[in-house]
């Protein structure tokens, strides 16, 4: 799917049907498409490319760099200009990996246990808030935290506003209120999780003076500090979290040092989306963007593109590669996704 970075531009190129995709096969099919845009009729000047973590992903990412490089953009051979290609890892996706990395630090599957610095990470702080001054309590600190934020269904892993909601700063104000210095390292980590989803998930000119949070204005310069913050002080904690386990005495193997961090595939997710984003965002306003929305940069009309194929497709919810394809023609044709003569 293409879609618009400065307009509403949101087209569905083409389809493939596919049991499984490896990074060998999605390697030409890309490059085709890139081809396809720059060198057309439509002139399309490609910028980034944005998927999920899945593994096939990444491995496309690595196949644009040297062994065990680190990759994040790519020389474009059809343009005029010199212009890069930036790899993202869709913003949402990772806020999602994240929350499961963290609900998974000493509760539900109990595969990781959260340190830093000394003090524990735990999910368990933020049920003990939840069951202790929120669910039965007339006054709650946390209006929006509910039952659902904390005991995650399948179908509750999946929804972005949930796990938005409990990474944010109303939870981390509500901790270090109610448990103090106990929980510090958690509410840290929930503020900065905060702030990175907010500066990389700006929607509109007026969000940031509606809500009075300044970390949802447009961007306007390119000097502006949450740029500065993100590839410094975000990217930062990370590597000194890192460090201070790898630091940590006693007698733990290098699993157990892993479980005590996020995910190796989150945090390079992180690490790729923050340059990659900061990139685009500084090429954009040096070329004469008066403003940029990062939120223009996830895939979210991707995900809206599958929901109309289950909604269309009625009482089947398994539709064949015929149904999808004269479906996917339709909404080509009709809709907000048709385009102008």
């Amino acid at each position: 799917m293409v879609r618009g970075v400065a307009t509403d531009l949101k087209f569905p190129l083409a389809g493939f049907a596919t049991l499984s995709i490896t990074a060998d096969f999605l390697y030409p099919i890309i490059w085709k498409a890139i081809r396809i845009l720059e060198t057309s009729a439509a002139q399309l000047k490609v910028l980034i490319l944005t998927c999920d973590g899945a593994s096939a992903n990444r491995k496309f990412f690595n196949l644009h760099g040297q062994v065990n490089d680190f990759v994040y953009f790519t020389d474009n051979p059809f343009s005029e200009d010199g212009r890069k290609i930036y790899f993202v890892s869709d913003v949402p996706h990772l806020i999602k990996t994240t929350r499961n990395c963290f609900s998974n630090s000493f509760s539900h599957l109990n595969t990781r246990k959260l340190w830093n610095n000394g003090k524990d990470m735990s999910w368990i702080h933020l049920l003990t808030l939840f069951e202790q001054h929120c669910e039965m309590s007339l006054y709650t600190p946390c209006p929006k935290l509910i039952r659902s934020h904390l005991d995650l269904t399948p179908f509750g892993r999946m929804k972005v506003n949930l796990a938005a909601q409990v990474l944010s700063s109303t939870v981390a104000n509500a901790l270090e209120m109610m448990y103090g210095d106990n929980v510090s390292k958690t509410v840290n980590f929930l503020r900065i999780i905060d702030k990175f989803f907010d500066c990389l998930n700006v929607r509109n000119l007026y969000e940031g003076r509606n809500k009075r949070n300044p970390n949802l204005n447009p961007y306007t310069n390119i000097n502006d500090e949450r740029l500065q913050w993100l590839t410094g002080d975000f990217l930062s904690y990370f590597d000194l979290w890192e460090q201070s386990v790898l630091q940590r005495p006693g007698a733990f193997t290098n699993k157990q040092r892993e479980g005590m961090l996020l995910s190796r595939q989150t945090l390079t997710g992180l690490k790729i989306s923050v340059l990659s984003i900061v990139a685009c965002v500084k090429f954009l306003l040096e070329i004469g963007a008066k403003f940029v929305l990062t939120h223009n940069f996830n895939r979210d009309p991707l995900e809206q593109h599958f929901g109309h194929y289950r909604h269309r497709a009625g009482d089947n919810s398994n539709p064949t590669v015929y149904d999808v394809r004269h479906m996917m023609t339709t909404m080509r044709a009709v809709g907000a996704q048709a385009l102008a003569p």
